[in-house]
């Protein structure tokens, strides 16, 4: 049965010693694998808004279901994007959340901020640890589908299908983390009324990142055929912006700089690696730059 942790107990088990030549590296060889992993799922006889598919990828413990629906909106814009899906959280009710944006992620940040200030640095942390998919492991495994049918004639038809195998790296923190960050900061109140636990919120944005660096990648290497794309755009990105909300969040940034920040990058700004440890409190330390003190 999972326990409380203490602040200090949290600390060590989320810990990171930062380094451009160790993580950096091999965030690059996982978000290649899982790129490769999710762009080859098969899509065939998927149109979205018409029939799409439900993938299980993620439960909680508070027995919420978080999948990926495919294909996505993007995939019937122009130009398209083939390979763009969206995350879906079941409750344990049944019921589906609405569909996250960025603006939602920050609008949970800032209450967070607000209600649980003391707890800002581990989200944090958890967020760094997402941009280079730090401590994540590979799963190899059915996962269970679902199909969604939005012409049937009794309306929305969701349909088991047969599962998928998916060989992918996912997020892993051990139960205690999950249920002390959920007892901590609480049920997260959506503006549709419902609520989600912090762990189910935290691998929604997992998927959500994930998507990006899908579709960065489609972006930069199928649409401009960029051979040397560094995978610089994506999940690193989306990471270092909401790093730069929790820092300014925790009182260690003016509005101004914030704000700056965001206008000059037109809204993907990069967050300094050399504030790795402030951000987190000390809970990630970048080894590039200054020792962990003992």
């Amino acid at each position: 049965m999972a326990q409380i942790l203490t602040n200090n107990q949290l600390k060590e088990e989320l810990q990171v010693d930062y380094s451009s030549r160790t993580v950096n590296k091999e965030s690059i060889d996982y978000r290649k694998y899982n790129i490769d992993a999710f762009n080859k799922i098969e899509r065939t006889d998927l149109k979205y808004g018409q029939k799409e598919k439900l993938i299980l990828l993620y439960n909680t413990l508070q027995s919420e279901k978080i999948y990926i629906q495919l294909p996505g909106k993007e995939s019937a814009e122009t130009p398209n994007m083939p390979f763009d899906f969206r995350p879906k959280l079941q409750l344990c009710t049944g019921e589906f959340i609405s569909d996250i944006s960025f603006g939602t992620i920050w609008d949970i940040l800032d209450k967070i901020g607000r209600e649980h200030k003391a707890y800002l640095s581990y989200v944090a942390t958890i967020f760094l640890r997402m941009g280079y998919l730090y401590g994540y492991v590979k799963e190899n495994c059915a996962h269970q589908c679902l199909e969604i049918d939005f012409n049937c004639s009794i309306g929305t038809k969701y349909r088991e299908v047969d599962s998928i195998n998916l060989s992918w790296y996912k997020l892993e923190l051990s139960d205690n983390i999950w249920y002390t960050l959920n007892d901590k900061i609480g049920w997260i109140a959506l503006d549709d009324g419902k609520k989600v636990s912090f762990e189910g919120f935290v691998k929604l944005v997992d998927l959500l990142f994930q998507n990006e660096d899908c579709k960065y990648y489609y972006r930069n290497v199928i649409i401009k055929n960029n051979a040397n794309y560094k995978y610089n755009n994506g999940r690193t990105n989306s990471s270092a912006a909401n790093l730069l909300i929790l820092n300014y969040l925790e009182g260690n940034e003016k509005i101004s700089k914030l704000l700056d920040a965001f206008q000059k990058s037109r809204g993907v700004p990069a967050f300094p690696k050399r504030k790795y440890s402030m951000v987190t409190d000390g809970i990630v330390v970048n080894i590039d730059f200054e020792k962990r003190k003992m």
